[in-house]
């Protein structure tokens, strides 16, 4: 009796997995709450970001379920996608607001339990664009400054753009700073930079644009280099990095900004049933051209510069075709090697 009870608890779990998988995507998002699960804590452009994409997505998206945000910060990133590429819901129902995943995976030298190609990639609302913002009254606010051997940047995880950039710095500059990581979030940092514990860090524009306005209004804080492939219109007389670095320094840092993209991605899980897929991509590509979306991201000062998911998954299999000499090359640089 007990044999066939547990057969019988057996098949009806198939059966009922059955009849989700068998469900159009309307059926199934229809009175829902769906999670964007972001690998980072409240604060910072990615919340801001997440606010913004709430608001908007179940409008396009068969159902219109609710949307949430859900945090799990930890390892840059790594710790949320291992979380969506294995043990997490598999239906739909969470999406990643990913960090650069094919940078991390490379990179970083334990932890990763994922792969970036195997995630199904939903499209890119903008690419990060990262400058190095330091507070008024610390050292570091000129390049030579940044040369200083009381220059103290602060960081999130080692694998995190971060610290990645700031390491760089050092590299291609010379340069004699410290950096501390272990920052949870871009709120932290931006606390930890106010009160003099790190004189900046590399933050990203919109957090700045987008929850700290007044901060470039006041002139409370400079920033003497930016993280692009080329300098944003907003800063045309602050040099990249790239412009600033010669030789493998310069490999690099292109390198790492061709993953800018990936960090202002969303990704569902590798085994997400396709349809649901399309339905999340079909609704992407909408509400990138949706005029209320587009007008809360400008109300909110966000950038968007969308790309569907097919050019994201292009960038994701060009990056992962990086050569193992080169990948180590850059591990030593940004400080990856262990």
């Amino acid at each position: 009796m007990r044999k066939i009870m547990i057969a019988g608890a057996v098949m009806a779990s198939i059966t009922m997995a059955g009849a989700a998988s068998a469900q159009t995507p309307e059926a199934f998002y229809k009175g829902k709450t769906v999670s964007i699960v972001m690998g980072t804590g409240p604060g910072g452009s990615y919340d801001l970001y997440g606010r913004l994409l709430i608001n908007q997505y179940g409008k396009h998206l068969p159902g219109n379920p609710n949307f949430i945000i859900e945090h799990m910060p930890g390892a840059g990133g790594a710790t949320a996608a291992n979380f969506m590429y294995g043990p997490g819901p598999q239906d739909g129902s969470k999406i990643l607001m990913t960090h650069a995943l094919p940078l991390i995976e490379k990179l970083q030298s334990s932890g990763v339990r994922f792969e970036s190609r195997k995630f199904q990639w939903l499209g890119a609302y903008d690419q990060i664009s990262q400058v190095l913002a330091i507070w008024h009254t610390a050292p570091g606010r000129t390049i030579e400054g940044l040369k200083g051997a009381d220059v103290v940047l602060g960081a999130m995880g080692r694998y995190h753009f971060s610290y990645q950039w700031a390491s760089l710095v050092k590299e291609s500059l010379g340069a004699q700073l410290r950096v501390i990581s272990g920052y949870p979030s871009g709120g932290e940092l931006n606390l930890a930079m106010e009160r003099g514990e790190i004189a900046g860090w590399t933050i990203a524009w919109e957090n700045l644009t987008g929850g700290n306005a007044a901060w470039l209004k006041e002139k409370k804080v400079v920033i003497p280099l930016q993280f692009t492939l080329s300098r944003m219109k907003d800063l045309p007389d602050v040099p990249t990095l790239i412009e600033m670095s010669q030789g493998d320094s310069r490999a690099i840092a292109e390198f790492l900004a061709s993953g800018t993209p990936h960090a202002r991605a969303l990704a569902a899980g590798p085994n997400v049933p396709a349809d649901r897929v399309a339905a999340l991509r079909t609704a992407f590509d909408g509400m990138m051209k949706d005029p209320a979306f587009l007008a809360e991201a400008e109300q909110r000062k966000l950038s968007i510069l969308p790309r569907t998911a097919r050019e994201v998954q292009v960038l994701t299999d060009k990056m992962a075709e990086a050569s193992p000499e080169f990948i180590e090359k850059v591990k030593k640089v940004v400080g990856s090697t262990n």
